[in-house]
């Protein structure tokens, strides 16, 4: 089934509309992605747990792997905090290389996340990484980028045979009159879950799009 995967990274004391907007469309919802402060932040804050919860939909912590540089200490420690101050249903690990060198990394940090909780793993490499990150993360996030380059995208065979809930796509500068074409290249490249946004700048993801309605009626479906 398609549906939508919102990157939530605004505060309800600042987006309070934006939350409610969020929460009225949440069946056309797969996952809200959580990011306090680039991860957990420093401590929990009830207000953001009230409206998360309130969207209905499962939650996932926002975890930066900095492609590998970040000490697998300082990942584990967002990874526990994320479990103990929220009720998240899994982790969206950010800034995940894509090349085949640091799989050994990557499959190191992720057994132990998988250690330490259930739930459901996100790579968001942004880009198709190598096929041997598919055997790690339960979905991976091949595309974050403008619409301009989102024209541009090619998936290879090996993602194409993957399940569409398995492969998300997140593309932002994208103007409502091309939404749709947006759309159809989401599902030919097989993608299951999409977040298209007007927003763009130094960070596309700090409100909804003008266009939610439009594009959870157009995707869920």
């Amino acid at each position: 089934m398609s549906a939508l995967v919102v990157p939530a990274y605004f505060h309800p004391a600042v987006a309070g509309d934006d939350w409610r907007a969020l929460a009225a469309h949440g069946s056309s919802v797969r996952a809200v992605v959580l990011n306090s402060a680039d991860g957990p932040g420093p401590a929990p804050e009830r207000e953001l747990t009230a409206a998360a919860v309130a969207t209905g939909r499962p939650l996932l912590g926002y975890v930066d792997t900095d492609y590998g540089r970040r000490s697998p200490t300082a990942v584990h420690a967002d990874v526990d905090r994320w479990h103990r101050w929220y009720p998240t249903a899994g982790l969206f690990l950010d800034r995940v290389c894509s090349q085949p060198e640091l799989l050994p990394w990557y499959t190191e940090l992720v057994e132990g996340i998988r250690r330490r909780t259930r739930g459901t793993v996100v790579f968001n490499h942004g880009a198709h990484p190598h096929p041997g990150y598919a055997v790690l993360a339960d979905v991976l996030v091949t595309f974050e980028g403008p619409y301009a380059a989102y024209e541009n995208l090619v998936a290879p065979d090996w993602a194409r045979q993957l399940p569409p809930d398995r492969l998300w796509h997140l593309v932002y500068d994208t103007p409502e009159e091309l939404l749709p074409l947006a759309l159809d290249r989401a599902a030919a490249a097989g993608a299951g879950g999409v977040y298209v946004t007007d927003r763009a700048g130094a960070n596309p993801w700090d409100g909804l799009p003008a266009y939610l309605a439009a594009e959870a009626e157009a995707w869920c479906r």
